[in-house]
C-alpha cells in the first residue's frame, strides 16, 4: 500500500471521528483553541466542498460553526506542507464569502488549525500567509498547528480531547 493510500486513510478516519460526537467535538475545539463552549451548544457541519477557478473539486478537512457564532476550521495533515497555508486560506475564504455580514461589509473567516497527526521534521508552530493589498497595507493570515505527536495520553484527557485517542497507534510507527 503506498504513502497516500495510508494517509487517506487516516484522512477519512478524522473526517469521520468529528462527526460521531457532539460533546466530544465542542470539547475538542475547546481543547484546541482555549475557548471555552458550553457541551450543549448547537453544531453546523458547514459544507466544506469548494470548486476553484479550475473548477477543480477542493474539500476541506472541516468547518464547524458553534452557536450560529464562532467558526472553527480544522485540517489534518500526515506530513509537512508548506503550501498548506495557502489551502487554508482558500477555504477560510470561501467559507467566509458564503456567508458574508452586509450589516458591516465583513467576511469573518473561521479560526484555522492544522493537525499534524504523524510528521517528520521540523513542524512550525504556525505558518503566516502575507496578503498585501498595496497602499492599503499587508496582513499576516496565521494558521496555528497543532503537533499531535507531541502530546501525552494524559494531556489529552486532560483537556479532554479523547476523541483524538485512536491516533495514539500513530506514535507506534516508526517501530512497526
Amino acid at each position: 500500500m503506498n504513502e497516500n493510500k495510508i494517509f487517506s486513510i487516516y484522512d477519512k478516519i478524522f473526517k469521520k471521528i468529528l462527526t460521531l460526537s457532539s460533546t466530544a467535538i465542542i470539547n475538542l475545539i475547546n481543547g484546541m483553541f482555549g475557548t471555552n463552549h458550553p457541551t450543549n451548544s448547537k453544531i453546523t457541519y458547514n459544507w466544506t466542498e469548494f470548486e476553484n477557478e479550475n473548477l477543480k473539486k477542493i474539500l476541506a478537512d472541516t468547518i464547524v460553526t458553534i452557536n450560529d457564532t464562532y467558526s472553527y476550521h480544522m485540517e489534518a495533515q500526515m506530513t509537512k506542507d508548506n503550501s498548506i497555508v495557502f489551502r487554508m486560506f482558500e477555504y477560510g475564504y470561501s467559507h467566509a464569502n458564503r456567508q458574508p455580514n452586509h450589516e458591516n461589509n465583513e467576511i469573518i473567516f473561521p479560526e484555522p488549525i492544522i493537525i499534524y497527526l504523524y510528521y517528520e521534521g521540523n513542524v512550525p508552530d504556525e505558518y503566516a500567509l502575507t496578503l498585501n493589498f498595496g497602499s492599503q497595507g499587508r496582513f499576516d493570515y496565521k494558521v496555528k498547528t497543532f503537533k499531535y505527536l507531541d502530546i501525552s495520553a494524559e494531556e489529552l484527557d486532560k483537556r479532554k480531547m479523547i476523541i483524538l485517542i485512536p491516533f495514539q497507534l500513530l506514535k507506534l510507527r516508526k517501530i512497526i
